[in-house]
């Protein structure tokens, strides 16, 4: 019938691609567009940051799929969904409509996905804008290493939500149809997805998605690291809370912050190419002084955080 053989992986594959597209037009993402500038959380930084134990463990989950105008917007509702558990705070679906139309007024192309690292810069701003910021302190935001297996985990313990993104396809679905997600690998990706990471009783992790009180399993456990699964993206974001009035500097030292380490990253790179020793010397002189340099900034960071 399809005019040429195809196999039953992959004829499944497109079965199950085109009744979730077409059919629930379920969403996705382009990927992370992770930049150089992105501010980077370490271990070391992460002692500053405020343990976020919520007495009520209250997990706020939000729906993407009731709405018409919210289907291709995961990226967005996976930051939001971050930022209402950093502050115990729900955000009305009213809102969230605003600023989803305003996305298109940031490079996001009409009726079209997005990519995660601007969503989460997006709702950065909107959320710093706006009249709840007012009430509950401005957010910054940071990428970590999802290989960073300890990190993470330091980071979920602490009750923080990460936004992550994942190659999406049938066998993923099914794997987690009992509210575990079992496996590592799932071959073909159909599509990419944003969702959340969430600290776990049991496990490594869970996963939060976008569509609550549609999907049964919202919110299902991850039985492996996430550094054992290919499928999901190798960096991943989460918001912290800002000290008030202090974010134009949190800001500035973050970005010299993220400088230097390029910078180091950089030399590192350039001392092992050298065949002449001063040219390694200098460089390891000046990788010197910017560790000195970033005591200085980790320090004056704690100030604020």
């Amino acid at each position: 019938m399809w005019g040429y053989s195809l196999a039953r992986e992959d004829f499944l594959e497109l079965l199950y691609a085109k009744y979730f597209t077409m059919e629930e037009e379920i969403n996705g993402c382009y990927g992370l567009w992770s930049r150089d500038t992105d501010y980077r959380l370490t271990e070391w930084l992460l002692d500053a940051l405020p343990t976020l134990y919520q007495q009520d463990e209250v997990i706020f989950q939000y729906n993407q799929g009731k709405q018409e105008w919210s289907k291709k917007s995961c990226t967005l509702f996976s930051a939001i969904g971050a930022i209402s558990d950093l502050f115990n705070v729900e955000i009305p679906l009213s809102v969230i409509k605003i600023w989803d139309e305003d996305s298109y007024n940031h490079w996001r192309m009409k009726g079209e996905w997005w990519w995660v690292a601007l969503a989460v810069q997006f709702i950065a701003d909107k959320w710093n804008e706006s009249v709840y910021a007012k009430e509950h302190g401005k957010v910054a935001y940071y990428s970590i290493e999802l290989k960073d297996d300890n990190l993470l985990k330091k980071i979920l313990e602490k009750r923080y939500t990460v936004c992550t993104w994942f190659d999406w396809n049938w066998k993923y679905t099914n794997d987690k149809d009992d509210w575990i997600l079992n496996g590592t690998e799932f071959g073909k990706k159909s599509y990419g997805h944003a969702v959340s990471a969430i600290w776990s009783t049991k496990y490594p992790a869970r996963i939060k998605d976008n569509y609550y009180w549609t999907a049964k399993y919202n919110i299902y456990e991850v039985e492996h690291k996430f550094s054992e699964i290919p499928c999901f993206f190798e960096r991943w974001f989460v918001y912290t809370k800002v000290a008030e009035d202090n974010l134009e500097r949190v800001k500035k030292l973050n970005e010299m912050r993220t400088k230097i380490l390029n910078w180091m990253d950089t030399n590192s790179g350039l001392w092992h190419l050298s065949w002449s020793q001063h040219h390694k010397d200098k460089l390891h002189e000046m990788n010197d002084f910017y560790r000195k340099w970033l005591d200085t900034i980790d320090t004056e960071l704690k100030k604020y955080l």
